[in-house]
């Protein structure tokens, strides 16, 4: 079965995945420090985008967060991102269901893995299409893709804010000890890398990478530990 050497692999690098996501944790944090300077500089660049998230979150503050007790939309959401992340690791999917207050299901072949259990808890499958249009289309800010790619960006947070508790059986199935060490550090980097992304395009992205390396060489020589030379 195709899904056996992924699933291998992912088995190897789980824990080593986890330290690493918790070394970059302080890194990950002050990068937003460094976001807000270059939000500051140009704030123009992030008008469409911001009007996403004010859009979205009054929204959600007058009418989702009060009047819906489940929502069929978003557990749809949540279980097609389980089913986008067995796919990339090579399970096929025999099966999908939504329900509104009841929760869903994917069902694949293969063992599965820890990603397809927890990739919705990091990665916002929505803001994807938005972020490739903007790409392929070169979408000038104010234009719906940023728009969308603002709202659809704090509609993850707030569903997985909802989402994540202590009887979620996906983070039960991966082990609170991993989710809490890799997913601070893996949602802080996808937020980063979309609003930069939203603000400068690729060279934006660029930059929350090289802040991150950046800081987390500069954290860990304040340390004092050398690394062993070859």
């Amino acid at each position: 079965m195709l899904s056996k050497f992924p699933n291998t692999v992912l088995k190897i690098l789980k824990w080593p995945v986890a330290i690493v996501a918790v070394l970059l944790l302080p890194a990950s944090v002050y990068t937003y420090w460094d976001l807000v300077h270059w939000i500051t500089a140009a704030p123009e660049s992030l008008t469409g985008f911001g009007v996403g998230v004010a859009g979205y979150v009054a929204c959600w503050w007058l009418i989702f967060k009060r009047q819906f007790s489940g929502s069929l939309f978003s557990t749809a959401e949540h279980e097609l991102t389980h089913a986008i992340f067995a796919w990339m690791t090579l399970h096929w999917v025999i099966g999908f269901k939504a329900t509104w207050n009841e929760g869903g299901e994917v069902s694949y072949e293969g063992e599965g893995n820890w990603l397809i259990t927890i990739a919705p808890y990091w990665f916002p499958t929505l803001s994807l299409p938005f972020a490739a249009v903007i790409f392929f289309t070169d979408a000038p800010n104010g234009s719906w893709p940023t728009i969308g790619l603002g709202a659809t960006l704090a509609y993850h947070v707030t569903s997985t804010w909802r989402e994540t508790h202590a009887q979620q059986t996906d983070l039960h199935k991966t082990g609170f000890p991993f989710a809490w060490m890799f997913l601070p550090a893996a949602n802080l980097i996808t937020y980063a890398i979309l609003i930069s992304y939203a603000h400068g395009g690729a060279d934006g992205v660029a930059q929350v990478y090289q802040s991150i390396l950046g800081h987390s060489v500069e954290l860990w020589a304040m340390t004092g530990i050398e690394l062993p030379r070859s």
